[in-house]
């Protein structure tokens, strides 16, 4: 395919749907380790097979930590450790991504959020903290509106309530949230994917990654079939509209926000916070869409302050 324009690789970079900071600290400090030796599957109770990582003490409050469009669990092991100090840490592969399975459908936010719940249920979880963040952050307002007697606490990062635009007849359906070149090129994604074509290179260039990393990722997200790339996009985040639901939503609430973020800003924030009045904000001015991701310790810090009260 044609190399993506310089926005599509502004809205990857500054977006960072799909970025990640897994080092060889993170993996345990072993440079050799193997990524995927941290990761498990399971197999849920609808047939799917979800794959997570599992950290810290059985003992301690579960945590349900889930990731952005394309990315995996592998991309949150620094903020991961970070919280299994106080926390029983899962960090998922959501259905399409990572080691999980991946069918041709379905992909709508309660898809996904069903599959949280049958994963709690896997484990013998009657309630967990659940963390999402940007395209995880939909499915975790999802699961909390829909179970809100499963959620103990509820972590969004670099959310939004959603912007679902209506569509009159005869009239060109609007670009996702990614924008219009985005949505052009994946629509023109064909298998298999190249880790290291033009179109990957791009998705993942974000210079504060080390290239081993970017080249990690790289190949997590090439090993996505287009197809569900797709329908991730069209089902999980073009038609992404929570405000129908998110007055269900009762679950003590924080909202962990980059200043610098690109995709959700101000007003994706003031609406939320509309919407969840007793919710309780972290605003980084300094971060972008990554937060989890440009900024462990901080990010980190700031969920467990908020769990402990």
């Amino acid at each position: 395919m044609p190399r993506p324009t310089a926005s599509l690789l502004a809205r990857g970079a500054c977006l960072a749907l799909l970025m990640s900071t897994v080092t060889a600290t993170a993996l345990g400090g072993d440079p050799a380790a193997a990524p995927d030796a941290v990761r498990k599957t399971v197999r849920l109770a609808n047939g799917m097979t979800l794959g997570y990582i599992e950290l810290g003490d059985p003992k301690n409050p579960p945590l349900v930590s889930l990731h952005g469009y394309t990315n995996s669990s592998l991309a949150y092991l620094p903020l991961g450790r970070l919280l299994a100090r106080d926390s029983h840490v899962f960090l998922l592969d959501m259905r399409g991504h990572g080691v999980s399975g991946k069918p041709e459908c379905c992909y709508s936010r309660i898809d996904f959020a069903y599959d949280i719940k049958l994963f709690l249920d896997r484990f013998g979880l009657d309630r967990a903290d659940i963390v999402g963040h940007s395209l995880g952050s939909f499915v975790a307002q999802t699961f909390a509106a829909y179970w809100p007697e499963r959620t103990r606490h509820l972590v969004l990062i670099a959310s939004s309530a959603g912007r679902l635009t209506p569509i009159e007849p005869g009239k060109p359906r609007p670009p996702s949230a990614l924008g219009a070149a985005a949505d052009e090129a994946i629509r023109n994604l064909k298998d298999p994917i190249d880790p290291d074509s033009p179109f990957m290179i791009e998705w993942w260039n974000v210079p504060s990654l080390d290239q081993d990393t970017q080249r990690m990722m790289r190949r997590e997200s090439a090993g996505i079939p287009a197809s569900v790339w797709r329908a991730i996009h069209a089902q999980g985040l073009a038609s992404i509209d929570l405000v129908a639901t998110i007055h269900w939503i009762k679950a003590p609430t924080l909202l962990v926000c980059g200043g610098k973020d690109g995709l959700f800003g101000p007003s994706d924030r003031d609406a939320l916070m509309r919407y969840l009045p007793q919710a309780k904000l972290a605003l980084f001015p300094e971060l972008g869409h990554s937060l989890p991701e440009e900024n462990p310790p901080l990010v980190a810090a700031s969920i467990r302050d908020f769990l402990s009260h």
